[in-house]
């Protein structure tokens, strides 16, 4: 067992965690929360997310979650991550701050290759500085699936650089390229 560490400063993350393979009943149950309307799936998600912090606890951080942008809002009527973050504060007694946002919309990064998604997050998420101010800069990002790690990788960016200490990730899956610490 192993965990994802800052590989060749591949990664602005300290450190990555998730739950199982984004494959299989995961991946179903997954993609009908995000997009089948089935909502009341999140308590599922808290629950692993819940067993993720005890077997993997992070450092007396903050929750936050990786935002959706505002078309997807749109489309989906609600942020499937910041539900399941608001839910796992309340069970686990620990800040929920929304400390990402949005700042550039840019075209969705489904089937894009890693080198891609890198470029198409580039800029696309800014930091709240008067709520990362209300951290010690200990923070956690929630994410539903680590699929190049680009995305989370821009957030721990741009987090730490308005002066974050340490970001550590947890996702409910990844996919089976990447590399990380499994729960099982």
């Amino acid at each position: 067992m192993s965990m994802e560490q800052n590989f060749n400063g591949k990664w602005n993350f300290d450190k990555f965690f998730y739950f199982s393979i984004y494959e299989g009943k995961i991946k179903e149950m997954i993609r009908s929360y995000k997009y089948g309307g089935s909502i009341s799936l999140y308590r599922y998600f808290v629950d692993i997310f819940d067993e993720l912090f005890d077997n993997f606890p992070p450092p007396d951080s903050v929750i936050t979650t990786v935002p959706i942008t505002f078309n997807s809002f749109k489309i989906k009527g609600f942020d499937h991550m910041k539900k399941i973050g608001r839910s796992l504060s309340k069970k686990r007694g620990i800040q929920f701050l929304d400390l990402i946002e949005v700042v550039r919309q840019k075209k969705q990064q489904v089937n894009s290759t890693f080198e891609e998604r890198k470029t198409l997050v580039k800029g696309k998420y800014g930091v709240k500085i008067h709520e990362l101010y209300k951290t010690d800069g200990k923070i956690a990002i929630l994410d539903d699936v680590f699929t190049t790690g680009a995305t989370v990788n821009e957030c721990a960016r741009v987090l730490k650089e308005a002066g974050a200490r340490s970001v550590y990730v947890y996702a409910i899956a990844k996919a089976k390229s990447g590399r990380g610490h499994e729960l099982k």
